[in-house]
């Protein structure tokens, strides 16, 4: 199996073949479980921790978790608030979103819409 970035998203081939188009949406539609992304693809979970870690340079774990949190930003610029967002994503509650955010971007969800209004910084 192999993982190759194209056209601005990850694709999953194995023998040549595409197996899915689409690894970002396949992660998000199964609540970023690792396990559940594995079932999908059929395939363990150390088979696709070493692929992920030879073709994206981070764990699945990590990956997915980065990933979870490119998609929050995307749904808040689209005007998202942000328990919905955290809903739709699968956080335990509010608070759980906002520390991962935080955690993750070095700033909260409110200092991201100051900082974007300021700057201009998108979403990508």
């Amino acid at each position: 199996m192999k993982l190759i970035r194209q056209n601005g998203r990850w694709k999953v081939l194995r023998n040549g073949g595409l197996v899915h188009d689409h690894l970002e949406a396949l992660a998000l539609a199964r609540g970023y479980r690792v396990g559940e992304v594995c079932g999908e693809l059929g395939v363990s979970e150390p088979y696709f921790r070493s692929v992920a870690l030879r073709d994206i340079g981070l764990s699945p774990k990590e990956w997915m978790r980065r990933e979870r949190m490119v998609m929050a930003r995307r749904m808040l610029v689209a005007g998202e608030n942000s328990r919905r967002v955290a809903g739709v994503l699968g956080f335990a509650d509010l608070n759980s979103f906002r520390r991962e955010f935080r955690s993750l971007h070095g700033v909260t969800t409110g200092g991201f819409f100051r900082l974007r209004r300021r700057f201009g910084i998108g979403c990508d």
